[in-house]
């Protein structure tokens, strides 16, 4: 037989060794799929039960002037609000009803029922959470601070005080609030841009710490005149500072000046009418607080909300009971 010329002996030669490297790259590929797959069914993430309850925390929130940003020239009004509910707790209840759902279409001997049972058991009835005692009040767990870009926090450094008085202790469940304000009558602060976070250390049945999304104070140079509106805002700020507090004074000094610069200004009537209606001066009271609603309804005819505040106080000082909520 001839012999075979050099290129057929090479390529023959080639394939004798491609056969086997073939064969052990598709054994490799289906190796790497193989583990592939069975990674991806691994038991790890089924082992998290997606049901069962979650840590009951509490939730804070954190206003400056009522609203989440306020610009206030230096020695004017600011307060802060502090808000804590248990949202944790209406989550699992939300959840637990999600749950009876899919227990309703689990047969009784499947092999999940039990877990799904015992999740909507607990879930069902989440913890309450108790702020403070009778001996140290949860209002003295709350620290106002001021934090950086960097997330450091320090003290708030703004001399500010409780406004108006506030349970020691109060119980939250799924439907309950606490709420505090804390304010000073004249910013005393460098002017800046200071973002500020309400945090609650521990407290009551509370172990832990849990801090509001920031708000966002805007300090002013104190101006040595401020212009008509700019007073304005101040003197409504003063008011409603005054009327969360309960200071008759100031409540009066506000409204007075409010209804000097407009007879017809419904807080300036309604702050005079408080400060009346806290010392007992009934007749003036109501005189103030009706003069108050009949402007506001005149000034917005179609509000779907009524005065409710204005309601209650003429409703107490007329001898009717108070509105429906």
């Amino acid at each position: 037989m001839p012999a075979m010329p050099m290129k057929k002996l090479l390529a023959a030669a080639a394939v004798v060794m491609l056969v086997p490297i073939g064969a052990w790259w598709l054994h490799s590929l289906r190796r790497q799929l193989r583990h592939s797959a069975e990674r991806a069914v691994e038991p790890q993430a089924m082992m998290i039960d997606e049901d069962a309850p979650r840590e009951i925390v509490p939730t804070v929130s954190l206003q400056v002037n009522e609203d989440l940003a306020s610009t206030v020239p230096a020695g004017t009004p600011v307060w802060f609000t502090v808000a804590v509910n248990n949202a944790a707790a209406l989550n699992e209840l939300s959840a637990a009803g999600a749950l009876a759902t899919r227990l309703a279409h689990v047969a009784p001997d499947a092999p999940d029922r039990r877990r799904l049972q015992s999740d909507y058991d607990h879930r069902s009835r989440p913890a309450a959470i108790t702020l403070g005692d009778a001996a140290h009040p949860w209002t003295d767990a709350v620290q106002l601070l001021t934090r950086d870009a960097q997330g450091g926090e320090r003290a708030l450094g703004i001399p500010v005080r409780r406004l108006g008085p506030a349970p020691a202790t109060q119980v939250l469940d799924a439907y309950t609030s606490a709420r505090a304000n804390f304010g000073a009558a004249e910013l005393d602060a460098a002017p800046g841009a200071y973002s500020i976070v309400a945090c609650l250390g521990q407290t009551g049945s509370w172990r832990g710490r849990t801090c509001s999304e920031p708000v966002r104070l805007t300090v002013q140079e104190r101006p040595a005149h401020l212009p008509a509106d700019r007073q304005s805002l101040a003197d409504h700020r003063a008011g409603r500072l005054a009327l969360l507090a309960g200071d008759v004074t100031g409540l009066e000094q506000a409204a007075r000046r409010l209804l000097a610069a407009d007879p017809a200004d419904v807080e300036g009537h309604m702050y005079l009418g408080e400060s009346h209606f806290l010392q007992n001066r009934r007749e003036e009271a109501l005189a103030q607080f009706t003069a108050a609603r009949a402007t506001f309804r005149r000034n917005h005819p179609n509000a779907a909300e009524p005065p409710r505040f204005l309601d209650a106080r003429i409703g107490q000082l007329i001898g009717q009971p108070d509105p429906a909520p």
